[in-house]
Formats: C-alpha cells, structure tokens, sequence
C-alpha cells in the first residue's frame, strides 16, 4: 500500500515539473516573439556606381532593414532597379532610392547630370591645365577669352567673362591634321545656358578662351575690368608690381585704465586720559605740646581695607 503511494506521488511530481516546463517555454517564446523586430528587403548598392553610369545585377543586393528605419520609396527586388541608370553617385551599402535614379527610359550618358534647361558645351582647354589634371569633373572654373578690340586700335583684351561654371566631364579628343598625323586635344565639357552657350561659340571662333579653376566653395563674383596689352607693357616700363589688396587688420581695441575703488577713510583713534589717583598717606603726622614744647610723631594707620586702586 505504502509502495502503491509513492509511486502516485512520484508520477504526480513529475506531471507537474513537466508542466511548470511547458509552462516557462511558453512564456520565453512569447517574450521572444514580442522582442523580435520586423525587418523588410531593401535593394542596397554592392559596390559604389558612378554617376551617369546603368546599375547592373551584380553592382547591386538586398539586405534585411527593420521596419522602422527604412527610406521612403525604397525597393525591394533586384529586378525593379537592374537597367537604371544612377542620377548621382550611389555609394557602397547606400540604399536604392528613386531620388538617386534617372527616369525610366534614360540612357547612360552625360545627359543625366546636366540641369534642367542648361546645355552641356564642349571647349578645348590648353595643354598645361590639360595634362596637369587640374580641371575634374565637378570643378568649378571661370572662362577667360583673349579677343581683339577694334576699339583699342587692334589690341588684344584678356578678360574673365563667365564665372562659376560647373565642368561636367574632362576627356581627350583625338584629331587628325592636314599632313595626315593624329593629335590629341583635352577637352572639357561645361554645364551653359544657351545664352552663354552663343557668347562662348563667338568667343572661341574669334579668339582664344581658357578655363581658370575656382577655388572650393567659392562664390564671388568677377569684377575685374579686363587687361590690353599696353596694361602689360606699361607694368613692364615702370617696374610695377599689381599686388592684390590686402585686408587691414582691426585696430587694437584700447581698453580704459580699471579704476581702483577709494578705501573709505579710518577714523582717528582718540586716546582716553588715564587719571591716576594720588595714593593716600598710610600715616598721619600728630603734633603734640609738652611744655611749651612743640613735637612731631607719626601715627601709623591701622586699616585693614585694602587700598582702592
């Protein structure tokens, strides 16, 4: 009977440790599912693409992104974005998003970076600029022309007549001369208006222009009123220097002396008389008369109080 009990109990322990397990399971599992964050398929770039330049399947990936962090209009297959050409550079992991894409049907090319109602306008630059690599794509140059004016009796004029034009793309050109040789001529392509693309042809076919590269960020505009050649010549004669203007520094800021605060005057001290009490006798002087004799004695006094002081 006892064996029977036991064997009741035991079974009913372990009925309920499996049951305090399945129990901790589903409870770890629920804690599990409401942890875990929803992710979704983003098309990202494997490899960084140039700008101007079609996507291809293999320049290009998916990769896991959670829900929240997700770019607006992204996409989510391969498929949506292979053929595309890229509007911008796209960057390694950067993901695939319409705003970096040229619209569907764009060929790749040098027409996608050109602005809306601008014109790309191809110009020989000189052999020193050329193969010193100083002019790249997305450089920013100003366009100097040498003309004659035949209001200056036929002298020549240097002058900066365009500024702050983006250069779309540097290359070399191969030409072939009369006596048969091939030449190769760097060009660069600049982003125009058509108004200044009419002024540039008229510059190049009359004259002689040359591009001179702008430093990064800056933005003034040109001011200069042009150099003829009796400018140089008259530099040359007196020795001249054109120095460009520098800027004065600020006069030093003059400071007034600091004023000290006035210590307020210390009264005089005004010493109080000490009156010194003359000390009295201890003794008293007793004349006395003996016969018609007249004589001093001393009485000693006999006071126990203590003198004042």
């Amino acid at each position: 009977m006892a064996e029977r009990r036991y064997t009741f109990v035991f079974v009913g322990a372990v009925l309920v440790a499996i049951a305090a397990t399945f129990g901790v399971y589903r409870m770890l599992q629920a804690t599990k599912e409401s942890s875990r964050v929803a992710t979704v398929a983003v098309v990202v770039a494997s490899r960084d693409i140039p700008e101007g330049q079609g996507i291809e399947r293999s320049a290009v990936g998916t990769n896991l992104w959670p829900v929240q962090a997700v770019p607006a209009g992204y996409f989510g297959s391969v498929d949506s974005v292979a053929g595309r050409v890229a509007r911008v550079t796209i960057f390694k992991g950067e993901a695939i998003v319409p705003g970096r894409l040229a619209p569907v049907g764009t060929g790749a090319g040098l027409e996608v970076k050109i602005t809306p109602g601008k014109r790309a306008m191809a110009v020989r630059i000189n052999d020193v600029v050329g193969i010193s690599n100083l002019v790249q794509p997305n450089s920013r140059v100003d366009v100097m022309v040498t003309i004659g004016d035949a209001n200056s009796g036929g002298q020549r004029v240097a002058k900066l007549f365009m500024d702050n034009m983006r250069v779309l793309s540097v290359g070399t050109q191969v030409q072939r001369s009369e006596d048969g040789s091939i030449n190769s001529a760097t060009t660069a392509t600049l982003e125009v208006t058509p108004d200044e693309a009419e002024r540039l042809s008229i510059a190049m076919n009359q004259g002689s222009i040359q591009l001179v590269l702008r430093g990064y960020g800056d933005p003034e505009n040109i001011t200069t009123k042009g150099a003829t050649s009796s400018d140089v010549l008259k530099q040359l004669r007196e020795g001249q220097v054109v120095l460009p203007p520098v800027a004065k520094a600020p006069a030093p800021r003059r400071t007034p002396p600091r004023q000290e605060p006035v210590p307020a005057p210390i009264p005089a001290l005004v010493a109080t008389p000490i009156v010194i009490k003359p000390r009295e006798p201890d003794s008293s002087i007793v004349h006395v008369i003996r016969g018609g004799k007249d004589s001093q004695q001393k009485v000693e006094k006999n006071d126990s109080t203590p003198p004042k002081p």
